[in-house]
């Protein structure tokens, strides 16, 4: 009986070579720097360690240490020796935060440039999707950058106590129309700011970073319902799909109203991810924002009879939810249908699944790493000018050659000045998260001829990159 062939598999070299050639990663690996001296273990090999240990579902710091005991893995990423995990925290929390996100820009705009958005597109247009989440939180654990709360919680004896939490939370805009939902940024929440604001920041930030074209339509939650949202998007020119919860607005109780008097303006049957939907749709245009901002705006209302079968006792029963969905847009209404708009708005839990919770579940987005970490490079802070000094020219006067600067006691040492950096850890480490899920799902679901051929995922393919890497052989050289 003739054995069955071995599924073929990929391999950590080829991965690398598709990073060079789409992407012209060794490029981007140049301008990586962090704040330490002449280090022993490049900038370059630390980021290459975090970036494969996400590419092979690592989670934990401790697990790369010993991933780099294989001799052909030092070599893979180019460092001398294997190196401990503080070596990582070392460097990390210290890295250069603008080269990161000039990777993550240049791989955006090349994998649209390369029509990988493409496939998705509404009417020919990229739709993305912005949305908060929180990363981590520690009632012990803080840092200069961590949000505060107060969370009433039981202590030991059963009675409410309430304590201080620290916790960090970020806002993020991710592709959402097309098969490759990369992350295109993300902006952290500062101390004393609400997620609104941090999202304007980011909003502003976009084109500067890709241009105002780069995508057309935003989906965005009720909390970005604002006069200013609309006013921001009119002035770089993306139209918007923003979910409508506030039931106290005068928008929606007219929308509701009109609605009310009226039968279903659409009804259809909607089949996929195991579920089928009775949807009943209303839809109104011209209604204006608020009394404050009269822009008109098309409201519309879908209610879904949601069936899905579930296993209770061994047996499969249907099961009904209803559900209430309401919407405005600022397309134009005689190009997107109000199905289209309804799909779109559904399209913002993609950032939900195929976002946030896959890089939560998945990725490790929050393990927590490098969250006040107090082991940080130090860098000599400006030197204390003496009355007078500034005046004369003191700092600008070159000492003579071969002596020694004279130093009276109130002069502060350079040594003595030392402060360790800011801590950007876990902005470096979400950042390098973000370029390895761009990096991994665009080899999958655009170059893989395997994930096609057997339906592989985004998981087991990471699993067959860690495999191959202790296949690797050392290069053969020539006798001498």
């Amino acid at each position: 009986m003739q054995a069955p062939a071995e599924v073929p598999s990929h391999t950590l070299p080829s991965f690398t070579a598709y990073l060079a050639k789409v992407f012209h990663f060794r490029q981007g690996l140049s301008s990586l720097s962090d704040a330490r001296q002449k280090p022993e273990i490049s900038p370059q090999a630390v980021f290459q360690t975090v970036l494969h240990g996400f590419m092979f579902r690592t989670r934990s710091f401790k697990q790369m240490e010993a991933d780099l005991a294989q001799p052909e893995f030092q070599r893979h990423i180019g460092a001398p020796r294997s190196f401990q995990d503080d070596t990582l925290r070392y460097s990390l929390s210290g890295f250069a935060l603008g080269p990161l996100e000039e990777m993550l820009v240049d791989a955006n705009r090349r994998l649209k440039r390369n029509k990988a958005f493409d496939p998705g597109r509404v009417r020919g247009r990229i739709v993305a999707a912005l949305d908060g989440i929180e990363v981590l939180s520690s009632y012990s654990r803080c840092c200069e950058s961590c949000l505060e709360r107060h969370v009433t919680c039981l202590d030991g004896h059963g009675q409410p106590v309430e304590r201080i939490q620290y916790y960090h939370r970020a806002v993020g805009c991710q592709i959402v129309s097309s098969p490759v939902k990369p992350l295109l940024a993300i902006e952290w929440l500062r101390p004393g700011e609400g997620e609104d604001t941090t999202a304007f920041r980011l909003l502003r930030r976009l084109p500067e970073l890709y241009g105002s074209r780069f995508f057309d339509i935003l989906l965005l939650d009720s909390l970005y319902a604002q006069a200013p949202t609309l006013k921001l998007a009119n002035e770089i020119g993306w139209d918007l799909v923003i979910t409508l919860k506030q039931e106290n607005r005068d928008l929606y109780q007219d929308a509701l109203g009109l609605f009310s008097a009226r039968k279903p303006d659409f009804s259809f049957t909607h089949q996929g991810d195991g579920q089928s939907r009775e949807v009943q749709l209303w839809e109104q245009c011209g209604l204006p924002f608020s009394s404050r901002h009269q822009q008109p705006v098309r409201v519309i209302r879908s209610d879904e009879a949601v069936t899905e079968n579930h296993c209770r006792r061994g047996q499969i029963e249907p099961e009904t939810i209803l559900h209430r969905w309401v919407w405005f847009d600022t397309l134009d209404a005689h190009v997107f249908a109000a199905k289209e708009v309804w799909q779109m708005g559904h399209w913002r839990w993609k950032q939900e699944n195929n976002g946030w919770n896959d890089l939560t579940q998945n990725w490790a987005l929050k393990h927590g790493f490098l969250h006040a970490c107090k082991h940080r490079p130090k860098t000599a802070a400006e030197p204390v000018l003496q009355p007078g000094d500034e005046a004369s020219g003191a700092r600008d006067k070159p000492e003579p050659i071969g002596q020694i600067p004279e130093r009276n006691d109130k002069t502060p040492h350079p040594i003595q000045n030392r402060e360790p950096v800011s801590n950007q850890g876990l902005r470096a480490v979400t950042l390098i998260l973000c370029l390895a899920f761009l990096y991994c799902s665009a080899f999958a679901l655009l170059h893989s001829k395997l994930v096609r051929r057997y339906r592989l995922s985004l998981r087991e393919v990471g699993r067959q990159l860690y495999r191959s890497l202790w296949r690797l052989h050392p290069p053969i050289r020539a006798p001498g």
